[in-house]
């Protein structure tokens, strides 16, 4: 086994265990009805598991007497769009670029690199909890009748799919790993088919064709970039190709999250988007900490942050755009839509892939330019055909 797959194995067991302890409480609490038991067993399985009473129909929770607020003017919707994007842009831009430095670039005289992606994840976890915690109780939300356990799983997912992210920047360069990404949308469709039986559009198949040739026309001409170099062409292709299974990994891990909390907002309606945050970072902060804890990484990454202060700013200012993030997403999907937040979050990837050429200095020639301007020419297409169908005034139903 090359050595860049065995450093992943302690990863994937120290994952196994603390997602898989929990899942086996799960089935023998709710086998053995432990939720009914007095003292700590009965207190954790209420608090990690649920109870009998969680509402499974998710009425439970929802506001009563409560008046919709009254509609905004032109002009307040109008800026209120522009905060957000504003907010969305400015945040993941950020995020974009401490992730990049610290996965890729080394720290001190000694040039030591930052290695742990379950550390990044979980200060990430962290800071996202408080701050949706934090909303949470200045909202005053009605109580989540959710049971708990039904947020792990897109939980576990949200840590793979991170995980796998973080670590692609060791092996392939942050422009690859962007434009890369680009190509979800495939696993997204089929993953929705074989799921729910789901059929998409010709277009939607022509965008995906699109983005995929674009990536791939841009990495057969993009040079030597990436953050670690083997010693010959062998080691170098082992490394790449593990670079490329993460991103693999990523957007199969990704689009199960992303479906897995659709399926949660339909069957409780009653959840918040931001009560979904909280939960899903509460069980991720938890997972992330025992992986540490197992891999003695919660001793050796603090005594790293104490060698290299610069890493430890850059940490709390990539988890706090994140966080601030999260909440402009929730904000602008509830109140603009799903496709306003698409249109925004295409013009940011760009916007992502061009500051990281100006700011770390990637190389580009013209292959790499037309695979970029591919992946950018078929998404806009998508979302101006999108937005065109959508500002079709809709026909009037007469009633006799």
């Amino acid at each position: 086994m090359p050595d860049a797959w065995r450093g992943r194995a302690g990863e994937v067991v120290s994952y196994a265990l603390s997602f898989g302890s929990y899942y086996v409480f799960v089935r023998l609490a709710l086998a053995y009805r432990w939720d009914l038991h007095p003292g700590v067993l009965g207190a954790l399985a209420r608090a990690t598991v649920g109870t009998a009473k969680c509402n499974e129909d998710g009425s439970e929770g929802k506001s009563k007497g409560v008046h919709p607020p009254a509609p905004e003017t032109f002009r307040a919707k109008g800026a209120t769009l522009i905060f957000c994007i504003v907010g969305i842009q400015a945040s993941y831009l950020c995020w974009g670029l401490m992730q990049e430095r610290i996965m890729t670039r080394p720290y001190g005289v000694e040039e030591e690199r930052f290695k742990s992606s379950k550390f990044l994840k979980f200060v990430n976890c962290l800071v996202a909890l408080g701050v949706a915690a934090a909303v949470t109780a200045y909202n005053n939300s009605p109580p989540d009748s959710t049971p708990p356990f039904r947020y792990s799983f897109c939980s576990t997912s949200n840590i793979l799919s991170s995980v796998c992210q973080y670590e692609a920047l060791k092996y392939v360069s942050f422009p690859t790993q962007v434009l890369a990404k680009s190509c979800k949308m495939v696993p997204v469709m089929l993953m929705g088919y074989a799921v729910s039986h789901r059929s998409y559009p010709i277009l939607d198949w022509a965008v995906a064709l699109g983005v995929t040739a674009g990536v791939v026309a841009f990495k057969l001409n993009e040079e030597s970039d990436k953050p670690e170099r083997g010693g010959t062409d062998g080691v170098g292709l082992e490394k790449e190709l593990l670079g490329y299974a993460l991103i693999v990994g990523y957007m199969a891990f990704d689009s199960f999250t992303s479906n897995w909390q659709e399926s949660l907002f339909k069957k409780y309606p009653s959840i918040t988007p931001v009560q979904m945050m909280r939960q899903v970072n509460l069980f991720s902060a938890t997972f992330t900490a025992i992986g540490l804890l197992l891999t003695s990484e919660a001793f050796t990454m603090p005594a790293f942050l104490a060698r290299h202060p610069d890493c430890t700013l850059h940490i709390v200012l990539m988890s706090i755009c994140s966080a601030i993030g999260q909440l402009f997403i929730f904000y602008t999907i509830k109140n603009f839509g799903a496709l306003v937040f698409a249109t925004i979050n295409t013009v940011r990837t760009l916007f992502s892939v061009v500051l990281s050429f100006l700011v770390f200095g990637h190389a580009i020639n013209v292959g790499e330019a037309l695979g970029v301007a591919s992946v950018f020419t078929a998404l806009g297409i998508q979302v101006a055909v999108k937005w065109r169908r959508a500002m079709r005034p809709k026909p009037r139903v007469s009633v006799k």
